[in-house]
């Protein structure tokens, strides 16, 4: 122990930290500067040597240096940094430290490592143990090759008969060999015929699937190739070598499959030897390999073909290789985090894992076999019957109704995962939202409700990444599985907008445009991100829902609220409610769409019989209040369908691009508004401190229409570095609408701070006013009918030019009550077009109906609903209408829901 000690003492340790570190994809984060349980992965590194004892360190830095460096100051400030201008390979790094060690005239041993490596205490300490009784020049950490069946990457450790080392061989070396040995074959048994570059990439590709890193293999020979177009067999034998496919290894050829099958260890890259050794090997590295490095695993061969003395080299085999572990991508990372947190456990006698105890941990009579559900649910005991109640309300019939949905479910996941296996059911209700419409994401207020229509999970966790999906109806929602590891494989933890918007992300929904799992997916990878020290534990999921798709009540939120209940359950995540709806609004991201969390707030938070007031940025529940006993709500389907993952994606993303630039406009030729504008919403009198018709005057500075490129061009400097990321959320149209989504906006923002003053008191007519003038901004046709009762349809747009804004100011000014009412900010509507010419038309059919307070499109638009509030007594009115006027000349079924309020999302627990 003594040795041990002392040995380290003098022990020089360099670290390894130049690498780029490119599939961590971040911009301002170096690899070994991500935190590993709070902690970044270098100074844990710098930790552990500092309690061995070791007192000399050197860290190798080049790429984000910077970064590196004031990382490790703070606690650190007495490493020594050399800096690798050129990152050339491990041994190029090695070459640079043990320069200036030698320069240093360090004289002891040199322990070198990378700075991605996460090793355990006792492994240094057993090395150095193993290289003093060895009598080693240089000792190494290795592991068996294969380990519960799987086969590490790591380089193959080479040894002869009596065991003594030969060699280390990279992994893309033996896949070299393997493509060249195969390429061979072939030209010697056709030496006179064409072999095309594109072949030859081809077959190489069974054993190096990357084109680049494939090209880079094959090196020279596959250049000239390349430059050739085609080669004769002779030709290709010529280029390589007859034995290009083999590796000298101990004097001898050895095929790349034969290294493969002899070897039993691979090398873990930390290695302690004398300062003699690496002052001797370190500098005769060469780069002639597959991936034209330097490799610092060489030194090892040197070693093996040296011929002026003997030296001698041992192995540290370890019996668990999770005691040294690596990470080159955010995925890799979660695994050490994993690992490191269940060696945790294991060591203070805790469940083995997270996964079990956060089971252990659900409600009590939330988690069960799927058999005993079915038999609570066929059976309908008090307990089953109050709880439904108190979600849906005292009716009957609801209630009936809502049991057979979830019967569906459970039946379901009988039938795909077993009547034995335990489940929690999990449901997310749909929603509406009565008033403030597009402007969550501008920091405006919503006044939402979940309605009587959900989304049903019946879920059983797994002990790995992987999701599965099924539906009750599976020709529109076939089978799916995935695995948050495939989707994590680019992810940067930092920027969750610069994933969302990465060529990754845009490629996984290429392939699945518009695919309902794209929704969990959504939810999962946007915890995942948040929770990066934990590695996210999938699950078996049977669904069924009666949200209608596409119509505007957020079939799709619901899906998202309703997977992260159950991920949040099953690994015990702590996640409030209010952080809950804020990461499933950004989680919706992942499909395409840039809106707020209005939806998931009324998902996830809604309360039976109440409405909420919600305030965003920053989030807010500012008021719950009753709905009106005296109102219905009726929702009715417009038959098309508002598809947020299709082209409409587009439309919805230039809308909110129209707010931003806007509101940059403003601020520029505005000045003096700029400290005093964070969001739209900050556009009224009282922020500003001025009346309305002031308002009106500074929206006279922004354009009603622009092009983009004249949008970059008048933009002042400051606001050029958001531009790339407004522009890149969707296909620029030929001109943005600018001045008309601002005002909408504006007056929206008033309007939906009006709702719960007016619906408390009573005065429900006042409210449908302003539902029909929130309406009238979304419109695109106005529908009148003529004495002859024929529909006449006319293109609508609500005027927001210059003579428009000048008659407001007029009207404020007139002292006329009905003029000054008209010209008030709630009472404009803006133009920001999202409904259709059927949903305008719907509206218009319904409007004059006696006891209808007020209707307008519901959910985005483009498609989907409206919402009627009316009178009881004016229900089959509307339904009778709606059935005349448009579904009957649709020629389609009609849908239409007379809906309630309803309790927010949660697990089912009797």
């Amino acid at each position: 122990m003594g040795k041990t000690k002392n040995l380290l003492s003098e022990t020089a340790v360099a670290i390894l930290c130049g690498g780029r570190g490119t599939r961590m994809r971040s911009a301002d984060r170096h690899k070994v500067c991500f935190p590993i349980d709070g902690v970044p992965a270098i100074v844990r590194t710098l930790r552990m040597f500092h309690r061995l004892g070791v007192r000399r360190m050197v860290l190798v830095v080049g790429a984000m240096a910077e970064n590196v460096i004031a990382t490790v100051s703070r606690e650190f400030p007495h490493v020594l940094y050399v800096y690798q201008g050129e990152q050339l390979g491990t041994g190029h790094a090695a070459q640079i430290a043990a320069e200036a060690l030698r320069n240093l005239d360090h004289r002891g041993p040199i322990l070198i490592t990378a700075g991605d490596k996460v090793i355990q205490p006792h492994v240094i300490h057993e090395l150095a143990e193993e290289y003093l009784r060895s009598r080693s020049d240089m000792a190494f950490v290795t592991s068996a090759k294969r380990q519960g069946g799987q086969v590490s990457t790591a380089g193959r450790i080479m040894t002869n008969g009596v065991g003594r080392i030969l060699g280390n061989v990279e992994l893309r070396d033996i896949q070299r060999g393997r493509v060249v040995e195969a390429l061979l074959k072939q030209a010697g048994r056709r030496p006179s015929a064409q072999f095309s570059y594109q072949q030859i990439i081809r077959a190489g590709r069974q054993h190096i699937a990357d084109e680049g890193k494939l090209a880079k293999a094959l090196g020279p020979a596959g250049q000239a190739i390349k430059e050739a177009g085609s080669v004769t067999g002779r030709k290709l034998i010529e280029l390589f070598g007859p034995h290009g496919g083999s590796l000298s290894l101990g004097g001898k050829r050895l095929a790349a499959d034969q290294i493969e099958r002899q070897s039993k260890t691979v090398n873990l890259s930390v290695y302690l030897g004398g300062s003699e050794f690496w002052y001797r090997f370190l500098p005769v590295l060469s780069n002639e390999n597959a991936q034209r490095e330097y490799y610092l695993t060489d030194a090892i061969q040197l070693v093996a073909e040296a011929s002026d003395r003997t030296w001698k080299l041992s192995q540290h085999k370890l019996s668990d290789p999770s005691d040294v572990m690596a990470f080159n991508s955010p995925d890799e990372l979660l695994i050490v985090e994993d690992t490191l947190r269940r060696m945790a456990m294991s060591e203070k006698d805790e469940a083995p894992g997270v996964l079990s105890a956060a089971v252990a941990k659900l409600p009590a009579g939330s988690y069960r076999p799927a058999g005993k559900w079915l038999e609570l649910f066929e059976s309908w005991p008090a307990g089953l019957n109050r709880r439904f109640a108190e979600i849906y309300g005292p009716d009957a019939g609801l209630i009936h109704d809502r049991r057979k949905l979830f019967v569906r479910a459970i039946k379901l996941f009988i039938c795909r995962f077993g009547v034995e296996r335990k489940a929690i059911v999990v449901r997310a209700p749909g929603r509406i939202n009565l008033l403030g419409r597009h402007v969550d994401h501008r920091g405006g207020a919503v006044n939402v409700m979940a309605i009587d229509r959900d989304v049903v999970f019946v879920t059983a966790p797994r002990e790995d990444d992987t999701v599965t999906l099924c539906n009750d109806k599976p020709q529109q929602f076939p089978d799916r599985e995935f695995s948050l590891r495939e989707l994590l494989g680019d992810i940067e933890w930092q920027d969750w907008l610069s994933y969302v918007n990465s060529d990754h992300v845009r490629s996984i929904l290429s392939r699945t445009q518009g695919d309902w799992s794209n929704y969990v997916k959504a939810s999962m990878v946007r915890l995942q991100q948040q929770f990066t020290t934990i590695r996210i534990a999938g699950f078996d999921a049977a669904v069924a829902g009666d949200i209608p798709m596409a119509a505007g009540l957020s079939s799709s939120s619901a899906m998202v609220v309703a997977s992260a209940e159950a991920a949040v359950a099953f690994n015990g995540l702590n996640v409030n409610p209010t952080e809950l709806v804020d990461l499933c609004g950004e989680g919706e991201w992942f499909v395409g769409s840039r809106g707020g969390a209005a939806d998931h707030t009324a998902i996830s938070m809604g309360r039976r019989g109440q409405l909420a007031h919600v305030r965003f940025l920053p989030f807010q529940i500012e008021k719950i209040y009753d709905f009106p006993s005296d109102c219905r709500v009726i929702i009715a389907h417009s038959g098309i369908d508002a598809k947020k993952s299709a082209t409409a994606k587009d439309k919805f993303n230039q809308k909110v691009a129209s707010y931003e630039l806007s509101l940059m406009l403003l601020k520029d030729r505005v000045p003096q508004l700029d400290h005093l504008l964070a969001h739209v919403r900050d556009i009224n009198p009282r922020r500003l401190h001025c009346p309305i018709s002031q308002i009106y005057r500074h929206l006279l500075t922004v354009p009603e229409y622009m092009p983009a490129k004249t949008i970059r061009e008048t933009l002042s400097e400051r606001h050029q570095p958001r531009l790339e990321r407004v522009f890149g959320s969707h296909r620029n149209p030929e001109c943005y609408d600018l001045r008309g989504v601002l005002l909408y906006g504006i007056a929206e923002c008033e309007r939906s701070l009006l709702a719960p003053e007016l619906l408390e008191q009573g005065r429900t007519a006042e409210f449908g006013r302003l539902m029909r003038v929130s309406h009238d901004g979304d419109r695109v046709a106005s529908h009148r009918k003529s004495s002859n009762g024929r529909w006449r349809t006319s293109r609508f747009r609500y005027d927001c030019g210059d003579p428009a804004l000048a008659r407001l100011c007029e009207d404020l000014a007139s002292e006329n009550p009905q003029r000054v009412l008209a010209a008030q900010l709630y009472m404009q509507g803006g133009a920001y077009e999202c409904s259709t010419p059927q949903i305008d038309k719907m509206i218009d059919a319904v409007r004059p109906i006696d006891g209808v307070h007020g209707a307008q499109l519901g959910g985005a638009g483009l498609g989907g609903c409206i919402m009627i509030l009316a009178r009881p007594d004016a229900v089959a009115g509307v339904v009778e209408t709606l059935k005349r006027e448009y579904y009957s000349q649709m020629k389609s079924d009609p849908f239409i829901h007379v809906c309630q309020p309803v309790a927010g999302s949660g697990l089912i627990a009797v």
